[in-house]
């Protein structure tokens, strides 16, 4: 559509070249006969209908054919014409002239719709991009009511369903933009449940004045848009009009569609990740609670019968399960306050004193035959958070002393690197599958089994915590199979330094400053 200063420059143009051209006859009057100044005629009535309607063309080609007649025809000055020598010269002028202003309308006509259509397309390219790189349609609501005042030169409101279509109507379940009386809203309700056009031209409720057209999405209306005062229009705009909608309601059941997606996927891996924590404990909890009960039925069943050291043997049978059931539990509790928040209380702790009270807890377990633990001497302090620390090491220290050998030692080394400290506890076990190197530090992963029917990797939760922890400490923690047999997991922590008049004390040595 052409606007108004390109109308006036047009109207300007078209009246120049009328000038000219009748200025030029003028000149040439006496030089040149009639027949010559009436080609002047064409020429001009031929390049000034390129710029003015038709209606302008065709009054004005009638008005220079009698001005013509009047100034160029003998006798001058009136309409009188010799039949036999200019009748048919200036019939054939107006004839030649119609026919040339036709063509020139008919032209620029096809050159103006061209012309609309490549704009047009263009605005539905740009839009397509627009709402392609958009992770949100919902968020251009802004945008395509403008674009739709911008194309349609009317005020625009809007209807978008934020869910899906509820069974009444309801105006909490829409977004809404610009404004609607309570006979348009219904409208608007009406378009987007039949997904139908309404108003004049189309073939709908032809008495409203405003076009309604429906936000069109594989078979139904996720909304609709009020175009008010469009009672005249071409059908080539409305198709335009709908096909902006057409976009829009396309792209957001695409986002709609998306979103179910990413939900569904999360809830069926959410029911996946309970599952798998319901058999993990189950699982780990069935033989220790078996061994509880036995003995607890022994104790109560065969007291008589049981002498002093059987009734210890089995207490302390009943004490060990239960610890155990009770660091699965802690490990369990800890993974998930970590992946919660990730949050830990950190203070300048010191290596030796973690391991040594680690220690005094196998000792109590008469584990410290099996462990061989060597510490460099005059390690800086670590900044830490001691307990976290202390409950990794000994998830690798009993998934060691677990998965090898009743004999075989576990060996523990704390070192010093160049920039971290490296803490390493290394078995004699049957070692991890390559392929399953990676994947033992996720929750609730069971590997492959021993022979016995032992899972090589464990309760599936101790390791998974392990990295955790590490990494909440800006550390990280991995895995390898030596040559030799086994397997070794190395802890690697950032070295700090200590800050200047730091206190820190110390369960042994009291002060240090």
């Amino acid at each position: 559509m052409m606007m108004p200063s390109q109308k006036k420059s047009h109207y300007i143009l078209g009246g120049a070249i009328w000038f000219v051209g009748w200025l030029a006859m003028f000149l040439f009057d006496g030089h040149f006969d009639s027949s010559n100044l009436a080609m002047l005629l064409v020429l001009t009535s031929a390049l000034a209908a390129v710029c003015l309607p038709w209606r302008v063309s065709l009054c004005l080609v009638i008005v220079c054919v009698l001005a013509f007649d009047w100034y160029f025809i003998s006798p001058r000055g009136t309409f009188t014409v010799d039949f036999h020598q200019h009748a048919l010269m200036l019939l054939v002028m107006l004839v030649v002239n119609l026919i040339i202003m036709i063509l020139m309308v008919v032209r620029r006509g096809q050159a103006e719709r061209a012309a609309r259509h490549a704009s047009e397309a263009d605005i539905l390219r740009q839009w397509s991009d627009t709402l392609l790189e958009s992770s949100a349609p919902h968020e251009h609501l802004e945008e395509l009511q403008n674009l739709l005042a911008q194309v349609s030169h009317r005020e625009v409101a809007l209807f978008v369903l934020k869910n899906e279509l509820p069974a009444q109507d309801d105006l909490q379940q829409v977004w809404q933009l610009g404004d609607a009386g309570i006979e348009q809203r219904l409208a608007l309700w009406y378009s987007t449940r039949n997904n139908q056009q309404l108003g004049r031209g189309t073939g709908r409720y032809e008495m409203f004045f405003d076009v309604y057209l429906p936000l069109r999405a594989r078979g139904r209306a996720v909304g609709a848009a009020l175009i008010k005062n469009f009672e005249i229009h071409e059908l080539s705009t409305r198709i335009h009009l709908q096909a902006i909608c057409d976009q829009f309601g396309n792209a957001l059941e695409r986002y709609r569609l998306h979103r179910q997606e990413i939900n569904t996927r999360e809830h069926a891996q959410a029911q996946l990740v309970r599952n798998n924590l319901l058999a993990a404990i189950s699982h780990d909890y069935r033989t220790p609670l078996a061994t509880i009960m036995s003995a607890a039925s022994s104790l109560d069943e065969q007291t008589e019968k049981l002498d002093g050291a059987q009734h210890h043997q089995l207490a302390r049978r009943i004490f060990d399960e239960a610890e155990r059931l009770n660091i699965m539990t802690n490990n369990i509790l800890q993974l998930a306050r970590l992946d919660a928040n990730n949050r830990i209380t950190c203070d300048w702790q010191s290596a030796e004193e973690i391991v040594g009270d680690l220690t005094r807890r196998w000792r109590g377990r008469n584990l410290e035959r099996r462990l061989q633990i060597q510490c460099q001497p005059a390690l800086p302090l670590l900044w830490c958070d001691a307990v976290l620390i202390g409950q990794l090491l000994e998830n690798l220290v009993d998934n060691a002393l677990k998965y090898s050998p009743v004999d075989a030692p576990v060996k523990i080394q704390i070192t010093l690197q160049s920039n971290y400290f490296l803490f390493a506890v290394s078995d004699n076990g049957q070692g991890i599958d390559l392929r399953w190197r990676d994947k033992i530090f996720e929750p609730f992963q069971r590997g492959p089994v021993t022979d016995d029917g032992t899972p090589i990797i464990g309760a599936g939760v101790g390791l998974a915590l392990c990295r955790v922890i590490a990494l909440a400490h800006g550390g990280e923690l991995s895995v390898d199979c030596p040559a030799e047999g086994g397997s070794r997991f190395e802890l690697h922590l950032p070295l700090r330094s200590l800050p200047e008049n730091t206190t820190i004390l110390t369960k042994n040595s009291g002060e240090i400053a």
